[in-house]
């Protein structure tokens, strides 16, 4: 199909995909859905090329087959579509959008536009139901972004767990490792944390965790370890509680700098909390809003309106209004 065919066809496609699962989203030219379908993770950060782009590959197959004769005589193609948008983390970066066009124009066949971005940024589309605004992600890692109307962003943080990931889960938790031995050894606040989270890690004593670290690191071991470090915190153990000041802290700087970096350009105030930490811990989205509500006044917080999948499909029809 020729691509003025395509654009009357209104196909237009999200696909969202993080290091757990993805979600690919096909709707019509007025983003009103027409399927969805989940799949393996898809992060290339978490998985090599060669199992990454095969998922992609599946995922678009079982589409295709799942929309056969529904929509239309004979089967869905990548001609019938008009846009699409693929976020994933690591878009950003040139080499992994040359990888993932090759894999979607050569191996899949889409000659439609197609809009390769990070994922917070189909979040902070989605998740607003705006092009413009801010976001803050805090789960496993954490993360900051801002985007105007334009289409320019900005971000703050996302570094990963030795560089950034600051107020996140893995901080949280590993923070609360390292606290925890320097409070045996007298070098830090006093805390009845130890055992539960020495049990929780696996191991018997500060020794143990030598080869925690530093042989079988299992980054997502450690962040679980944050709910158990909430847990102390509201009995009132005075280490949690410091820990969990802290993350509100860092969380709150990622937002005051995309916040700064963007300036009077940005003129949707309106920012979402996301992720997992936000989802679980009623204790940290109350203080995370109140010290941004301190710092920021002029903030407007929401939570998700769409997910990040409905927001890569908002995405693609930029390339359409272009």
């Amino acid at each position: 199909m020729a691509g003025s065919e395509a654009r009357r066809s209104g196909l237009i496609f999200g696909l969202d995909g993080g290091g757990t699962s993805s979600r690919l989203r096909i709707a019509d030219i007025e983003n009103r859905l027409i399927f969805e379908l989940s799949g393996e993770g898809i992060n290339p950060n978490a998985f090599n090329p060669e199992t990454v782009f095969s998922r992609v590959r599946d995922l678009f197959d079982q589409a295709f087959s799942s929309l056969g004769e529904k929509i239309k005589p004979g089967p869905v193609v990548p001609d019938d579509f008009a846009a699409g948008c693929v976020a994933v983390a690591g878009m950003d970066r040139p080499q992994e959008q040359a990888e993932f066009n090759a894999v979607l124009r050569e191996q899949i066949g889409f000659l439609c536009p197609v809009l390769l971005v990070s994922d917070p940024i189909a979040a902070l589309v989605g998740g607003l139901d705006s092009r413009e605004g801010m976001i803050l992600i805090a789960g496993t890692g954490s993360i900051a972004y801002a985007r105007l109307a334009d289409g320019t962003s900005m971000r703050a943080g996302g570094y990963g767990h030795f560089l950034g990931d600051e107020g996140s889960a893995f901080s949280i938790g590993f923070k609360a490792l390292q606290r925890s031995i320097r409070s045996l050894e007298g070098r830090d606040i006093p805390t009845a944390l130890v055992p539960d989270l020495f049990a929780r890690l696996g191991i018997s004593s500060a020794q143990d965790a030598i080869a925690l670290v530093y042989r079988r690191f299992d980054k997502s071991h450690i962040a679980r370890t944050a709910s158990l470090v909430a847990e102390y915190r509201d009995r009132g153990d005075r280490l949690a509680i410091d820990i969990y000041q802290g993350a509100v802290r860092e969380l709150v700087s990622l937002v005051v700098s995309v916040a700064a970096a963007a300036g009077d350009r940005l003129k949707c105030k309106e920012l979402l909390l996301w992720g997992g930490l936000f989802d679980h811990d009623p204790w940290l989205d109350s203080a995370v809003r109140a010290e941004l509500q301190s710092v920021l006044p002029e903030l407007i917080i929401r939570r998700p309106y769409h997910d990040a999948a409905y927001g890569a499909c908002l995405l693609a029809l930029e390339t359409l209004d272009s």
